[in-house]
């Protein structure tokens, strides 16, 4: 009998490649009761992955996914604290870091210590303001148009002054990854930008939440290898674990509250 994480795996590979699955099909193919496989599909509902239909899912469409701040707030958000939250202890005084926008990133600046004594570099609006709060935290923002959606600033501007700026570690985030496609997101503007960032660190973290392995994103931000450090939480599939440290990726897992 197959384990449930790699059941649902497998059931969103064969997803990408027919663009539906049959419920009736899948517990032949497991060798387990529908009623399984139908509580797998609703798992994977859930997380916005797929569409249930009658007997069996189909893939979810890509044209809707790029979801507000304010609903990505509401998923997953045990997961990113505690993401975060080590996320948080690799960084240390003296140092100059980015940070992208999102809310695993947020959740990274939520945890970060109150007397801690550094320079930070961001396009996020909401993480600015959360950073106010840290007297010896020295926040530079760059220009750019603000994108309501993720309350970032983006655009050439946005991108003319990142280029300039130079740090020791960089934190971002991705809508969904692939082995083969790597960091993956639905917004084209934050791609470019991130692709900046990465280019100007010396060290690359990816936050990455264990449901962000069973997605698909529309744009490849960064290859797996461009990534010095994943912080993932203790979900992700273990088959994908091992590809990523096939890869020569450093992979913190940290367990789920």
């Amino acid at each position: 009998m197959s384990s449930c994480v790699d059941r649902r795996t497998i059931i969103l590979r064969q997803l990408e490649k027919d663009d539906q699955v049959n419920v009736l099909e899948l517990s032949r193919q497991f060798n387990v009761s529908e009623v399984t496989i139908r509580k797998d599909l609703k798992h994977l509902e859930k997380k916005n992955i797929l569409i249930r239909s009658r007997g069996g899912a189909m893939k979810h469409s890509l044209i809707n996914v790029d979801l507000s701040i304010y609903d990505r707030r509401r998923q997953n958000i045990k997961l990113k604290e505690v993401i975060g939250a080590a996320a948080a202890k690799m960084i240390s005084n003296g140092e100059t870091i980015l940070l992208d926008t999102g809310t695993t990133i947020m959740e990274l600046a939520k945890h970060l210590p109150k007397k801690i004594d550094i320079t930070v570099i961001t396009n996020s609006v909401d993480i600015t303001f959360r950073l106010a709060e840290h007297p010896n935290i020295r926040v530079i923002m760059p220009g750019g148009i603000l994108r309501r959606n993720s309350l970032a600033l983006v655009g050439e501007q946005a991108a003319e002054s990142l280029r300039g700026f130079y740090c020791d570690k960089y934190f971002l985030s991705a809508d969904s990854v692939d082995i083969r496609r790597g960091m993956m997101t639905t917004n084209i503007e934050e791609a470019s930008l991130a692709r900046i960032n990465i280019k100007n660190s010396k060290k690359v973290f990816a936050l990455i939440d264990s449901s962000k392995f069973l997605t698909k994103g529309i744009t490849t931000i960064a290859q797996l290898t461009e990534v010095d450090t994943i912080i993932t939480d203790d979900g992700i599939p273990s088959s994908i674990l091992q590809d990523i440290k096939e890869l020569g990726v450093n992979v913190i897992v940290v367990n789920r509250i």
